[in-house]
């Protein structure tokens, strides 16, 4: 098989470089004739991915964080769908890891047993829209988008407190919270039409975001739909007990947590709100998406 290797080497602070390192021969010996890519700034991944998209990779693996299959992916979507999709694998070596834990993979070697097996599983991909510097964006995720609350805190991890970890995503929701939040959001999903105001929400593809947090407990990946976990009408309070049982996904169970699935879904704001997708900040609201069900064939 033709076999692809995108390598981010500072993908977890210098992580990625180390894991490479390590696996380098038993990856050489198992996948002959592999190519290896380095990764080596913002979005460079984006460019080996549209570069991959028409030279007939059978498998193209992502060595690093949620970013670097983010990248990937829409690299190879850049110029519309492939004619010919590769497999996509992931060895993780970033800061979160999230996409992954759906499927119990928490390590490089657990990643590479998965690929060497050829365990393959179908699953979605959400391609959707959003404004950047008065224009129309498409890009697509393959883990989570947040609207938002969410995105203002990975802003607020990236630029202080990544070196952190996990720790950095939670220390980052109390900073945020000193704000507030003051914004009245519609939501279209599925033709159900919801008006709310004090809120966030994320559209979720997949269980896990931040490492660890278990923010969308019933999401599936190969359902068809996206998951909608909305924080409505919450105050600064109310959001600390509710991100209190994000890690465990208890906090599903708050009165001021809804949760909705639809496979597609629109998101309006009175003023625009900042969003994310698979850990990168992207630009702002309206954000329209639909879920493109089994679209991808990954390597877990």
């Amino acid at each position: 098989m033709k076999t692809l290797l995108v390598v981010n080497p500072a993908a977890g602070y210098g992580r990625g470089k180390k894991c490479f390192q390590s696996l380098e021969a038993r990856l050489r010996t198992e996948i002959p004739g592999l190519e290896v890519r380095f990764s080596e700034y913002a979005g460079h991944a984006v460019e080996i991915g549209r570069e991959a998209a028409g030279a007939g990779y059978d498998r193209v693996i992502c060595l690093g964080g949620d970013g670097t299959p983010y990248e990937v992916i829409n690299g190879l979507y850049a110029e519309g769908r492939p004619a010919r999709l590769p497999e996509i694998g992931q060895i993780p070596a970033g800061t979160g890891n999230s996409f992954l834990r759906d499927f119990d993979i928490l390590t490089p070697e657990q990643a590479l047993e998965a690929i060497f097996a050829g365990r393959r599983r179908k699953v979605d991909l959400v391609e959707f829209y959003y404004q950047e510097g008065g224009e129309t964006v498409r890009r697509y995720s393959l883990n989570i988008i947040g609207i938002g609350l969410i995105a203002d805190i990975l802003r607020l991890t990236n630029a202080h407190l990544k070196f952190m970890g996990s720790a950095g995503y939670s220390l980052a929701v109390l900073v945020r919270l000193v704000r507030g939040m003051n914004n009245r959001i519609t939501i279209e999903a599925d033709g159900r039409r919801l008006e709310v105001s004090d809120s966030a929400l994320v559209v979720s593809n997949s269980k896990f975001t931040g490492g660890k947090m278990k923010i969308a407990p019933p999401a599936d990946p190969s359902d068809g739909r996206a998951d909608i976990v909305l924080f409505n009408g919450v105050n600064r309070r109310e959001i600390v007990s509710i991100f209190a049982g994000v890690f465990s996904g208890k906090h599903t169970a708050h009165p001021k947590v809804d949760m909705l699935q639809a496979a597609s879904i629109s998101v309006d704001a009175d003023r625009p709100l900042r969003l994310m997708a698979d850990g990168e900040l992207l630009g702002f609201t309206p954000l329209r998406l639909k879920v493109l069900p089994a679209e991808l064939v990954i390597l877990a």
